[in-house]
């Protein structure tokens, strides 16, 4: 039920993305429904409901909480669900217009690709069904012992949150090409990077310490496939970050370029690279 109410939010968020600006609590209420279906997964985590059969797959009573709560992400169902939370509460975010200079027309569709991918994200769990009733003698093999670390609880959030930066930049950069001023991209663009270009780093970089303490792969970095798809949006960042030192020669189209790379390649690292 949560996942339709999620899905009917993003819809009615989709045709009216400024509906804050009639009811904040309405608009507040919509962004809060995307959240649910991930919020009562993980609770679902918590108490160790073992009707559900992602729970028996992934959880077990005897581990710490931390762990029962990163279990949450420990298949595809809750890292999809993580996404569309992320996007959301960066949509409510930048729910009003980002610069003087972004009209209305943009901050519209900016907000209707943001809402629409959480819906996509929120159709493709539907499909997974992460709360699907757990089948008469399953027998979950439980967290892996590789996950049962601290670092399986921030880097995984850390990483989707970096994702979620990048999906919004190109969603700046679509508005901007449908648009015929595109004026002020520079400074939305940047105020989305600068963020997201930190929370990818310590992302990645977690991530590294834990191949090397806990994976055993050899190193802090091994260009493994998951690797390298989590590196090639960070570097999208690091050169979007870097094309505001030439000022007066990066033109736009380069920043609405930049963007549409940088949530192409977090895709690529995501629905290709992990998923598949």
């Amino acid at each position: 039920t949560s996942l339709w109410v999620a899905a009917i939010a993003a819809t009615v968020l989709i045709l009216r993305p400024r509906i804050y600006e009639r009811s904040k609590s309405l608009g507040l209420l919509l962004h809060l429904c995307i959240a649910v279906p991930f919020l009562a997964l993980s609770s679902r985590f918590l108490v160790n409901d073992t009707t559900i059969q992602y729970v028996v797959a992934f959880g077990g009573e005897a581990l710490p909480l931390r762990y029962r709560f990163a279990a949450t992400w420990a298949a595809r169902e809750g890292p999809l669900l993580m996404w569309a939370l992320w996007l959301t509460l960066l949509a409510w975010i930048w729910r009003k217009p980002m610069t003087e200079l972004e009209d209305a027309s943009s901050q519209e569709l900016r907000l209707r690709l943001i809402h629409g991918f959480s819906l996509i994200l929120i159709l493709i769990s539907i499909s997974l069904e992460p709360f699907k009733q757990t089948p008469d003698f399953f027998i979950g093999a439980g967290l892996n012992e590789l996950l049962q670390t601290d670092l399986m609880v921030i880097h995984p959030p850390l990483i989707f949150l970096g994702y979620s930066f990048c999906v919004h930049l190109s969603a700046i950069s679509i508005s901007k090409i449908f648009n015929k001023s595109k004026s002020g991209v520079k400074e939305q663009i940047l105020t989305v990077v600068r963020p997201g270009l930190l929370v990818l780093t310590l992302g990645i970089g977690l991530g590294g310490l834990w191949a090397y303490l806990i994976l055993d792969w050899g190193g802090y970095w091994a260009w493994d496939p998951v690797e390298t798809g989590s590196f090639l949006p960070w570097l999208a960042l690091v050169a979007l970050s870097h094309l505001r030192t030439r000022p007066g020669k990066a033109s736009n189209n380069a920043w609405i370029g930049g963007g549409l790379i940088a949530g192409g390649l977090a895709l690529f690292a995501t629905l290709v690279t992990r998923a598949g």
